[in-house]
């Protein structure tokens, strides 16, 4: 959501005349979310499951896959539904571009797909790939997004699709839900009501995490770069 209101605010402060397309399954949702923005024109919404065909007349010069199961819950609950948009998602998506000929693709992926790295490792590089536990059914979200990449690949090489892969680390700021269950949302909420903060760990863990703004140039730079 926040890719699509950065690209219409290029168009507002540009005058590029970009026509924006939003995939999403609920027009009520995407109402709430996008609110006026939808009646400027430029915005239009495309609605459907990523994983099912993609209907579109119109041309299309670039994509931003970014459909995904985000919450650990759902991926715990839901494994099948997480790992079929993972992967038909994906799949879907390069079957478009294809049809679309596309100029350029951005995959969103995870730090997740690098697994559980070697603690010996002073740092991790994008060729340092760990172990994942294919049986742990949480697992269903790293294997999916490691199967989503290799999708991207063996599309651009037989279709020539021009494919890229970003992987994010846990990506805040505006267009998070206010409900979201991630320990930065849950301090924020603690924050705007006035609470304390409680942490229900000894607090050692640490994690890397993308402000949503520097992610979606990020986004931008690699698929027009």
């Amino acid at each position: 959501s926040y890719a699509v209101r950065a690209l219409a605010a290029i168009n507002r402060i540009h005058n590029c005349q970009m026509t924006i397309l939003a995939m999403v399954r609920s027009a009520d949702k995407a109402q709430k979310i996008y609110g006026s923005l939808l009646e400027r024109g430029d915005v239009a919404l495309v609605i459907g499951d990523v994983r099912d065909p993609i209907v579109y007349d119109g041309a299309v010069d670039y994509i931003i896959h970014g459909a995904s199961v985000t919450a650990s819950k759902e991926m715990v609950t839901r494994p099948v539904e997480t790992i079929a948009t993972a992967i038909g998602g994906t799949e879907q998506i390069l079957k478009f571009a294809v049809a679309k000929q596309v100029t350029s693709m951005v995959y969103i992926s995870s730090m997740e797909m690098y697994g559980t790295p070697d603690p010996a490792l002073p740092c991790v590089t994008e060729s340092d790939y760990g172990r994942v536990d294919v049986l742990q059914v949480r697992s269903c979200y790293p294997e999916g997004k490691r199967m989503a990449e290799q999708y991207c690949c063996a599309y651009a090489a037989e279709y020539g699709v021009p494919a890229m892969v970003v992987r994010l680390a846990q990506t805040f700021g505006p267009g998070i839900p206010k409900s979201d269950g991630r320990l930065f949302a849950m301090c924020a909420r603690n924050v705007l009501a006035g609470e304390d903060i409680v942490l229900k760990t000894t607090g050692a863990s640490t994690r890397m995490y993308l402000y949503t703004a520097d992610a979606v140039s990020a986004l931008l730079t690699v698929m027009l770069k």
